[in-house]
């Protein structure tokens, strides 16, 4: 296997001539180092692939992995889609429940004869956007952020890529807008986002929590995000839970609900990256003294969107034209991403995705020469 970087990306790498379906287990070691080390692997040339072949590689990748994140029978995400008409339009493949196929159009594809997409007014009644709420970027990490840790790596690969047209994204209104070919992913990185704070900022990073939603996408399903997809606009829950009352024992506080740290540390790198869910934050808490601080939900979201700006410049995001037989993986707790936009009418889009829970909470180590596995 040779890794070599992306043309023109700000990070992430390319693996060639390795077969994902007979990798050896000294490239699966190298390709686990260089997710942990470049945060991305693009692995061409996989259409060959079956479902379980790709469930078999990523469990490679990620041994420690539990069960399935997007699963349709367990994940309370997912089993409200489904009781909601499953309208995101995305389902489970029936002999490889570790398989969850995406996209736009109608298929017949192992077993599934379905029309992917759905409904897309749950998305926010743009037609064929690919964004949850509608508009242009939604930045988020994988994983449900409710009773469950979200897993170290994401793992996607493309069966039909559209063949329509793509779009320049001017998503921060700053006049230097990215070119997108259809159906593209893009990705940022929280290393650089937290790379790119002052000293004074790093350290209040360093020393905050994020205390989430209560089933936090069936309370933002429907709800539209800010152009540049760091924040959700939710006037009703700001007006409602105002600075002051998003402390412990307030109406947020559920047994279920995550509080992670707002930095996660890679523990094989030692790396620090600004990992937050915008759509699924309920307020931040901060100890830098004897007393924590709370954050209002107003308030703590603007923080987070304010901190996480810088790493979504256009100069710091890779986008990925997806070409069919493309397999992705990426280390999702150092990196987001989002899709791009809008789809044509016409365009077609078929995706595999895997992607599976952790036994453990990322953790924040303030020194990171103590990480371990």
């Amino acid at each position: 296997m040779q890794l070599q970087p992306i043309d023109d990306a700000p990070f992430g790498v390319l693996a060639l001539g390795v077969d994902c379906a007979s990798i050896d287990k000294a490239s699966i070691s190298a390709a686990r180092s260089a997710l942990h080390c470049e945060q991305i692997v693009v692995f061409p040339d996989q259409g060959h692939l079956t479902p379980q072949q790709e469930v078999s590689f990523y469990r490679a990748v990620y041994p420690e992995a539990t069960a399935v994140w997007r699963d349709q029978r367990e994940n309370p995400w997912e089993r409200y889609k489904v009781e909601q008409g499953n309208k995101a339009g995305t389902y489970q493949i029936p002999s490889e429940p570790g398989v969850l196929v995406l996209g736009k159009g109608e298929i017949d594809h192992y077993d599934l004869k379905v029309t992917l997409g759905g409904d897309r007014a749950a998305y926010g009644g743009t037609s064929g956007s690919q964004v949850l709420g509608g508009g242009t970027m939604q930045w988020h990490i994988d994983g449900t952020f409710y009773e469950h840790a979200p897993g170290r790596y994401t793992q996607m690969r493309c069966i039909e890529a559209p063949g329509g047209e793509g779009h320049w994204l001017d998503y921060l209104g700053d006049g230097n807008p990215l070119w997108c070919p259809a159906g593209a992913t893009a990705f940022a990185s929280g290393r650089t986002a937290y790379d790119l704070m002052t000293d004074e900022v790093r350290e209040r990073c360093l020393n905050t929590k994020v205390h989430y939603l209560p089933r936090p996408f069936e309370t933002t399903f429907s709800l539209a995000n800010t152009k540049n997809g760091l924040r959700v606009i939710d006037p009703e829950s700001e007006a409602r839970y105002e600075s002051g009352n998003e402390t412990l024992g307030s109406a947020f506080a559920d047994p279920a609900a995550e509080v992670y740290p707002l930095v996660w540390t890679c523990p094989d790198t030692g790396r620090q990256a600004l990992m937050p869910q915008p759509r699924c934050l309920a307020f931040l808490e901060t100890q830098q003294s004897a007393r924590p601080e709370y954050y209002g939900i107003t308030n703590s979201r603007r923080l987070v969107e304010t901190w996480m700006l810088p790493a979504v410049s256009s100069d710091q995001v890779y986008i990925h034209a997806w070409q069919a037989g493309d397999l992705v993986i990426w280390h999702n707790r150092s990196v987001w991403h989002s899709a791009t936009g809008q789809l044509a009418p016409e365009d077609r889009r078929v995706m595999h995705l895997t992607a599976f829970n952790a036994s453990e909470a990322p953790a924040c180590v303030q020194d990171p020469g103590t990480a371990t596995l």
